[in-house]
């Protein structure tokens, strides 16, 4: 075998590794979280009316679509009491399902499943009784977990070829034009612009069983498909496959076209599919709207320079460290790199406060940890890229000076180093991607005593977090045993002086209970009870809870 059959099959097998990588990183993530979150329902979760609603309404925290969702209320026979008829108002936030006229007496279970803005779908469940209680009908919204797998591995695959796109292109245009002429550079950008078209329509076909709740079989189904290009994402993803397409014919026609014209047009149609993937995906939803969008555009587009122009450095340059060429290209390679890890730097810095929030989130949350360790990689890439820098510089500085057989075995082995160190952070980031945001995840329970006459109050607050929260009331007199109270009631206080009414019920011995608390914001709130011993005393008793 020749040593350039070794040099080609070498690149394949990085190539390989680098998608290789990133589809096990999709598959083995856990589900998304999304942003989306019930805030309150009417008629509420476990309320008792003496007559009959005419609708179901459900409120989030964010615009959510309800295209491909499902919402139905079930009667205790399992038969539907709802007509089909959704509205939505505020925005999006508020959902509404119209119920049939003169609802029966008993017990109505509400399944809902929606899509929220970053495209995750979100469910649950709540129940409300007219009348009176009845046994409930069973069902759950479900979901099942092939798309869920399927659209992980597209969104990965899609992700990596696009870095391999972009950078590659970037790369021939401002530092190689003539690299368009190997073979092993011609190879990377015909596979990154196919694999990205494949990736694009994957997901858009699985988006819509994915976010409906239903299996891969449904993929083809025109209605689904029909509901799925109308959102965001849709329309979004449809953009990635249009400009996909068009950089797979400039890759393969790149023989016929100049150089510096095929690689301006691919760093183009890079830079278009880097804008649909922040608008698909968490960067287009979510708060600092659109400061979130244009940092994450930013920080794909300094990725894919940094990492992409790595991938040519190692497959297109052969290892010809010494030659000409290289000596051309690697001077102006270190500046690029440097620009490119400034702005991933701010951007990626801005993206973990926005997911995280605080110290306390990054130490105790699985996200927090996997960024840490993707942290860690780039700072050690960055200290073999300084190590580069300083080779360049160095025989910058002294041409009359050549680099020895160990200098340039040095700096190989770095840049191949470097550039398996991208592969593990591109993994990490799968798996990133796929992972409960810190902010969203982190929300410890509030656990906290204070006095209310001769009694000792313990609450506890679950899990103190923007949404419905469980709360636990414990009245304890002497010794610290639990004494039954006559009554416990009060509210909760926000900063912007909201008030939230809570009426804890007895459920054990110095017990009371309050499970459908629905918070509707962060920020530290002022818990004010009331606890009443008989029909006499009754002593006040406050706390300070922080909701994240």
């Amino acid at each position: 075998m020749t040593r350039r059959h070794v040099r080609s099959r070498r690149a394949a097998v990085v190539l390989a590794a680098v998608l290789a990588a990133l589809v096990v990183g999709g598959l083995t993530a856990p589900a998304a979280s999304a942003h989306a979150a019930l805030l309150a329902t009417t008629p509420a979760d476990g309320e008792i009316l003496a007559r009959p609603p005419t609708a179901v309404t459900l409120t989030f925290g964010e615009p959510v679509g309800t295209g491909l969702g499902s919402l139905k209320v079930l009667s205790s026979q399992g038969a539907r009491a709802d007509t089909g008829q959704i509205t939505t108002t505020g925005g999006g936030t508020v959902v509404h399902l119209a119920l049939r006229p003169h609802l029966a007496r008993g017990s109505y279970l509400v399944l809902w499943r929606v899509v929220s803005a970053d495209s995750h779908p979100v469910s649950g469940t709540f129940t409300f009784s007219v009348g009176a209680v009845s046994p409930l009908a069973t069902g759950h919204p479900g979901s099942a977990p092939g798309p869920g797998l399927i659209l992980g591995a597209t969104r990965f695959l899609g992700f990596g070829a696009l870095l391999a796109l972009g950078g590659g292109a970037l790369f021939c245009l401002l530092l190689w034009p003539g690299g368009l002429r190997e073979r092993a550079v011609r190879r990377v950008l015909v596979g990154a612009a196919g694999a990205e078209l494949l990736a694009a329509i994957g997901a858009l076909l699985v988006q819509g069983p994915y976010a409906a709740g239903l299996g891969l079989f449904h993929s083809l189904d025109g209605t689904l498909l029909s509901a799925v290009t109308g959102t965001r994402y849709g329309t979004a993803t449809s953009t990635r496959i249009a400009l996909s397409a068009v950089a797979l014919g400039v890759a393969v026609a790149v023989r016929r076209l100049p150089d510096r014209s095929v690689a301006l047009t691919l760093t183009v149609l890079a830079g278009g599919m880097a804008a649909t993937w922040t608008a698909a995906g968490h960067g287009g939803a979510g708060e600092l709207q659109p400061w979130a969008a244009a940092l994450d555009f930013s920080h794909l587009l300094a990725v894919s320079a940094w990492t992409g122009g790595l991938l040519m450095l190692v497959l297109g340059l052969h290892g010809r460290w010494d030659d000409p060429v290289a000596a051309r290209i690697l001077p102006a390679w270190s500046r690029l790199a440097t620009c490119a890890v400034v702005v991933l730097v701010v951007s990626g810095v801005f993206a973990g406060w926005r997911a995280v929030r605080g110290v306390d989130a990054l130490a105790s949350t699985p996200y927090g940890l996997l960024l840490i360790a993707k942290t860690s990689t780039v700072g050690l890439m960055l200290f073999l890229g300084l190590l580069g820098r300083t080779y360049v510089r160095r025989h910058q500085r002294s041409p009359a000076a050549p680099a020895t057989a160990e200098d340039v075995d040095l700096l190989r082995r770095g840049v191949v180093n470097e550039t398996g160190l991208a592969v593990v952070v591109l993994v990490v980031t799968a798996v990133l991607v796929q992972t409960v945001p810190a902010a969203e995840a982190y929300a410890p329970p509030h656990h906290g005593t204070s006095s209310a006459g001769p009694l000792r109050v313990q609450v506890d607050l679950l899990p103190a977090r923007r949404g419905v929260n469980g709360l636990h009331v414990y009245t304890l007199g002497a010794g610290g045993r639990t004494v039954d109270v006559a009554e416990v009631a009060g509210q909760l206080v926000g900063a912007d002086g909201t008030t939230v009414t809570v009426r804890p019920a007895h459920r054990s011995p110095g017990h009371y209970e309050d499970l459908g608390v629905v918070l509707p914001a962060r920020g530290t709130w002022r818990l004010d009870l009331q606890i009443r011993t008989n029909d006499v005393d009754s002593y006040p008793t406050t706390q300070t809870i922080t909701v994240r």
